[in-house]
């Protein structure tokens, strides 16, 4: 059923829908676990791959709506956008985590250090975690009903920002002496797909307004 909102796109799903909501993460989880991690289960992979997977589905999320605008027959993947953008904050939930739990040893004063080289590039990850916590908790169907639907997309567009940060943080945390060094093909992949999607939307706010 269609909502009756401005902004949220929504259909029921068939099967294969459902499978692509799924299927989309489990794909890309395995791509970065095969051919980033080469299939090493090691704290320091894990906390790569959670990142990657974050930011890649978050783009992958965002860049929908700008390009179902440019090609109108990709309109039906808006109908994922919920699912996959939740799941991109869970796993950067648990990038988080790993972090916790691996590097920082249960000590939560490491990500307030403000003499760690690295703090803004942590900071900047944390705030982009937070602004997705927002997003995340007001795209249920109560927050559709509680909030007016400007309101809601200024919220739901925050993500974009949120991607920002994490391109931020992406680029901080792996800069060496200054310089990125991403020595990875797929970590120079997934930065540069991250930059196109920030620039796609720039692109489409360049765009004309579409005559109602």
């Amino acid at each position: 059923m269609v909502q009756s909102h401005p902004y949220h796109y929504s259909i029921e799903k068939n099967a294969l829908q459902k499978l692509l909501d799924l299927g989309v993460p489990i794909g890309l989880f395995l791509l970065f676990f095969f051919f980033y991690n080469f299939g090493q289960l090691t704290p320091r992979e894990m906390v790569k791959t959670s990142g990657l997977l974050s930011i890649t589905l978050l783009g992958i999320t965002l860049i929908i709506g700008p390009l179902a605008r440019l090609v109108p027959s990709l309109d039906i993947l808006k109908a994922h956008r919920k699912f996959w953008g939740i799941t991109s904050f869970l796993v950067g939930l648990t990038h988080v985590g790993l972090v916790f739990v691996y590097y920082y040893k249960f000590n939560l004063l490491k990500f307030v250090d403000i003499s760690n080289p690295r703090y803004g590039g942590i900071l900047a990850g944390l705030l982009a975690l937070i602004i997705l916590l927002l997003v995340t908790l007001t795209s249920s169907q109560k927050a559709l009903t509680k909030l007016s639907p400007q309101a809601w997309k200024i919220i739901q567009t925050a993500s974009y920002l949120a991607l920002a940060l994490a391109i931020l943080h992406f680029y901080l945390i792996e800069q060496t002496n200054g310089v990125l060094v991403i020595k990875k093909l797929l970590g120079q992949i997934t930065f540069g797909f991250s930059i196109l999607v920030i620039a796609v939307r720039i692109f489409i706010l360049m765009l004309p307004s579409k005559k109602v």
